[in-house]
């Protein structure tokens, strides 16, 4: 039976959490609360409203003509209560609020996350979550506030920030290179173990590692004693002095701080790409959005630029704002 009465709003926020998360468990978790509680707020709006909303299986749900229609409706409440609180925080002067970061896995352990620390430590109110994925996002599609992203924006719809320039260079251990033939000029990599990144090499290819110095190019092909797709890995065999890797500065830095590291081959480095800080358009942005601007771009970037060359220092090109 319908009636006149407006449909309440918990439940409509409960069938919105359904619509985005797909089921009723992940609805409960995003709401936290249990299950028979987004279930039954479910079923109290669709006795409301006279009609049924979703179709009901034992893995996934799906809305009817009725309930794709209302969910639009729903959005609209969730955001305009979105901005409701944004309103009032502004007016208390607050930096406060969920944020949902995405990065690749070496971004987040080797560079984001203490720099996250000290943002909560500067700003209590704030809800970080860091969510370490290797695959492209869409910050829009999948509720993110800031990814971080390498090589290529991919949606001119989105802000892109330039934080800097990766490049990967070789690194082995003293212990290591005390042991093995002399590394003087990149042919020498032919009789060394290698180290070898298979995040961005094709399965048939023979491994080889193109190598630039002042617009001079080398490409070398070399024998893997271990391969991997994450640096992790090769960087803990570098320092067990398994071998020549080759990594970013920033994935290094520490352990050529304490000497477990060196750079080999001066000069030379492995591929260039640049990273950008992308977020979806708003305005005015949100304090909090403002406040972890303000607080990550500049470490980012001096994090990076850090990093362009370990063996001489350089420079490289200045990215636009």
């Amino acid at each position: 039976m319908r009636t006149n009465h407006l449909p309440d709003a918990q439940a409509l926020l409960a069938f919105d959490a359904l619509v985005r998360c797909g089921s009723f468990t992940a609805a409960a978790d995003e709401l936290e609360c249990t299950k028979s509680r987004v279930s039954q707020l479910v079923k109290a709006l669709e006795r409301d409203l006279g009609t049924v909303l979703v179709l009901r299986n034992t893995r996934r749900v799906a809305l009817t003509e009725t309930g794709q229609r209302l969910a639009a409706h729903a959005r609209e409440l969730r955001c305009l209560l979105e901005r409701l609180r944004l309103d009032i925080n502004e007016a208390d002067g607050e930096v406060s609020g969920p944020l949902v970061i995405s990065s690749i896995t070496s971004f987040a352990q080797y560079l984001l996350a203490p720099v996250l620390a000290e943002l909560a430590v500067l700003h209590p109110g704030l809800q970080l979550q860091l969510q370490v994925e290797n695959r492209l996002q869409d910050p829009i599609a999948e509720g993110l506030d800031f990814c971080i992203r390498t090589r290529n924006v991919h949606d001119d719809a989105l802000v892109a920030k330039p934080l800097g320039l990766v490049r990967e260079w070789a690194f082995a251990s003293p212990d290591y290179l005390a042991k093995s033939p002399p590394l003087e000029v990149p042919e020498d990599l032919s009789r060394h173990r290698i180290l070898h990144d298979v995040s961005r090499s094709k399965l048939r290819d023979t491994p080889e590692w193109l190598l630039e110095k002042d617009g001079q190019q080398k490409q070398i092909r070399v024998q893997p004693v271990l391969s991997s797709h994450q640096y992790a890995p090769l960087l803990s065999a570098a320092i067990a002095g398994s071998g020549v890797a080759l990594l970013p500065a920033y994935v290094a830095s520490e352990h050529l701080r304490t000497g477990r590291l060196v750079p080999v081959l001066p000069g030379w480095s492995h591929d260039c790409w640049p990273v950008y800080l992308v977020y979806p358009y708003r305005h005015p942005l949100p304090r909090k959005y403002e406040a972890f601007i303000q607080h990550v771009v500049p470490r980012m970037r001096a994090l990076l630029q850090a990093g362009i060359d370990p063996g001489q220092g350089g420079g490289e090109p200045a990215l636009p704002e």
